[in-house]
């Protein structure tokens, strides 16, 4: 009686939550999920809380890291078994290590990289190139009707995105200028992007490689974002059916995305490694680990026969990397047109 009468006036009774009313007891309310004890924090409490939405520095980072990384498809397994409380969510870990990712990026590298070490576009050299390509093509071809015998047109092999006669370019020419042409024109753009890509064109090439590469930075974890279901989907394509001649084996559109995540999350571990590995060897280590962890993580997640899933993973890995390099461009387009 003496402790209700000592209690704030209006304020519930101590087994009450405070946050929607419901009768309570333990440490947590069973309704809603606040605490019952509103005492306000410490600041060391007020900092570890902070932190902790984002990257869980109750010990599950690292239980989660350890497991990502030194066991193939195993985190994937946890979270289709139900076993989800003691890792990070697939979607908060891909996430922070994309924006850790680029966040070291940004610290490692400069625009000056960009700049030096840029692959340019002339399209004055390709139509070159191809035109030479051509003619020893069509060289052959008489060498071997001389003979009798039939040839097949060959396509020369350009390192830039074009068609046969070299009229439509895609890229970087040497003044970091982006290179958008159709059948030998610049491509038509709106009033307002035209402006803006006019403007671009006046800057010195410092300002242009400095632009291209924070404007990489900033809108790369969009670009990952977008590929991320889009692989999912791939994966969806690629193992639609007999999901019965193999229990458990992901089948629905969600264990899929959640592959996806810890994939893609490796990814960014490893690439991070790459960056940081002080020696060539180191390099060589991680780059087989790459190997292996992607053959083994999918033969723990999708189980089946060892020569389908490589060929299955062969058929996902040309269409992704088709995705990633218009995903790129996407960005680079981007990257020119806003600031």
């Amino acid at each position: 009686m003496d402790s209700v009468a000592d209690a704030a006036p209006g304020a519930p009774p101590p087994e009450t939550c405070r946050n929607c009313g419901a009768h309570t007891s333990g440490h947590y309310c069973s309704n809603c999920g606040q605490e019952t004890r509103v005492a306000l924090p410490t600041f060391a409490a007020f900092m570890r809380e902070a932190a902790g939405r984002y990257i869980a520095l109750d010990g599950r980072l690292w239980r989660t890291l350890a497991t990502l990384v030194a066991r193939p498809g195993m985190l994937t397994r946890e979270y289709l078994n139900g076993r989800r409380r003691r890792y990070i969510r697939p979607a908060r870990l891909f996430l922070v290590l994309y924006l850790l990712l680029f966040a070291v990026i940004g610290l490692l590298k400069s625009p000056t990289d960009l700049s030096n070490d840029v692959v340019v576009v002339d399209s004055d050299k390709a139509k070159e190139e191809i035109a030479k390509a051509g003619e020893e093509s069509r060289k052959g071809q008489d060498a071997k009707a001389a003979k009798g015998t039939d040839a097949k047109t060959g396509t020369p092999a350009i390192a830039v995105a074009q068609t046969d006669d070299g009229d439509t370019l895609f890229g970087l020419d040497k003044d970091l200028n982006l290179k958008m042409q159709l059948d030998g024109k610049d491509l038509t753009l709106p009033p307002q992007l035209q402006r803006r890509w006019d403007h671009f064109k006046k800057l010195p090439r410092e300002e242009k490689s400095e632009q291209i590469y924070s404007g990489m930075l900033r809108f790369g974890p969009y670009a990952m974002v977008a590929l991320l279901p889009a692989f999912a989907l791939l994966l969806k394509l690629a193992y639609l059916g007999r999901g019965k001649h193999y229990p458990g084996r992901p089948q629905r559109y969600a264990e899929h995305l959640v592959y996806s995540a810890h994939l893609h999350a490796f990814a960014a571990v490893m690439i991070l490694a790459l960056l940081l590995a002080p020696f060539g060897a180191v390099r060589a280590a991680i780059a087989a680990w790459i190997v292996f962890y992607a053959v083994r993580a999918r033969q723990v997640v999708y189980r089946g026969r060892w020569w389908a899933g490589l060929l299955r993973a062969l058929v996902i890995a040309i269409c992704y990397l088709v995705l990633l390099s218009l995903a790129m461009l996407g960005l680079l387009a981007v990257a020119v047109m806003l600031r």
